[in-house]
């Protein structure tokens, strides 16, 4: 339990922090429960849609939708996708690139990048079949979540300092094992809701994995590594990936 709320604290708003202090390790141990967080996200944003469809039509909700992701989570990935913009497009060499991505203002490029992925992930909505409108906005958080935790085993952090470091540092292969029982748990609780929409979902999640392998493996070529701001970056890639998989299915 203590895991599964450091996980929560860290990756939204709700306040559930364990009291006594962090050790090194255990930020890269509630990894593994990153999926489960996103699948809380998910469900929350997942029913509302499902009522509010009733009243609205997918247009105003998929904004809502969007808009309460953001606040749940402190735009905490969104910012990491801006500093990645800003320092892997606007930079040529590492250290610029490093400085840039450090740097708390947002350049050209990451306004850019939160239009595009934002309004691509607006209209993906707008694609998906109406049937599958509630649990495709299930997954979104779910699947991003699950893909920051195989970005973060698959390689090292760019830095020797900084949370990056601390998380990224001691993420291990079966941290991404663990997160996967999960991840494979909550697609099997969603079967049992709605089976038909098993092989998007499944289709979605490859997408999504996919993408964010390439982006953090250019990341890490660039860079020599990952850092909190790219793995934010995953997420949000990951989340538009999984909506262009489901889509592809359709």
């Amino acid at each position: 339990m203590r895991k599964f709320c450091l996980a929560l604290s860290f990756l939204t708003i709700f306040p559930c922090s364990p009291r006594s202090p962090i050790e090194r390790g255990e930020l890269a141990a509630a990894a593994a429960y990153f999926p489960l967080v996103g699948a809380v996200l998910g469900l929350l944003m997942g029913c509302a849609v499902y009522l509010l469809r009733l009243l609205m039509p997918s247009g105003p909700l998929a904004a809502l939708v969007l808009a309460a992701s953001f606040l749940l989570t402190r735009g905490l990935h969104l910012d990491g996708l801006a500093d990645t913009a800003d320092g892997l497009i606007g930079a040529m060499d590492r250290e610029k690139a490093l400085k840039i991505m450090r740097d708390s203002v947002v350049g050209s490029m990451g306004v850019c990048a939160l239009l595009f992925v934002y309004l691509f992930k607006y209209a993906a909505l707008l694609a998906v079949d109406a049937p599958f409108f509630p649990l495709a906005i299930f997954s979104l958080p779910f699947c991003g979540r699950w893909a920051m935790v195989l970005a973060g085993a698959a390689f090292a952090p760019a830095r020797p300092d900084g949370l990056g470091n601390q998380f990224i540092g001691e993420l291990r292969w079966r941290h991404f094992l663990y997160a996967s029982f999960f991840g494979a748990a909550v697609i099997a609780a969603a079967a049992c809701f709605y089976s038909r929409f098993i092989p998007p979902m499944l289709c979605g999640i490859a997408v999504a994995f996919i993408l964010s392998l390439l982006l953090s493996a250019y990341a890490a070529e660039r860079l020599g590594g990952l850092t909190g701001d790219i793995l934010g970056a995953v997420n949000e890639i990951a989340e538009a990936g999984f909506l262009l998989g489901v889509i592809i299915w359709n």
